[in-house]
């Protein structure tokens, strides 16, 4: 029996070197077919004195634009101020990047009058989730 060349391996979390591999080869294709500058990922953390994550953003910055992949605070910490504190960081550096959009999503139980009210809008919304659930992508414009 022949011995395939190849295999597929399955990872419940993506080790962050092999993140990068796609983002890198991805990035390069994307240079090499229409001289588009590289995709990288950005994160902001709160922490308190003891160096604990109480809250943070992460998102990925490609092609002109931000995503806001993740955006968490503790319960703790909530209606203070912070989670709009992290989007401005995570606005301000879209800007400072050149990114003319930022995009991000959110269930219809989680935050979109909080993204509402920071000025970003409904660009549509994809039904068919578990227990008759309903994500927002949203968009602002920089």
């Amino acid at each position: 029996m022949k011995k395939e060349p190849y295999r597929l391996e399955h990872y419940d979390t993506i080790p962050k070197e092999y993140e990068e591999i796609l983002y890198r080869e991805i990035s390069d294709n994307a240079f090499q077919e229409k001289g588009l500058p590289p995709i990288c990922s950005f994160s902001i953390f709160i922490k308190d004195q003891k160096e604990n994550i109480i809250g943070g953003i992460c998102g990925t910055l490609f092609y002109g634009s931000l995503y806001i992949d993740s955006l968490w605070v503790d319960i703790t910490l909530r209606h203070q101020g912070w989670g709009t504190k992290l989007m401005h960081a995570a606005e301000k550096i879209g800007k400072e990047r050149g990114s003319s959009f930022i995009a991000l999503n959110t269930m219809d139980w989680e935050a979109l009058p909080f993204y509402q009210k920071l000025g970003y809008s409904i660009e549509f919304t994809r039904e068919g989730y578990e227990k008759n659930s309903k994500m927002f992508m949203l968009r602002k414009n920089l």
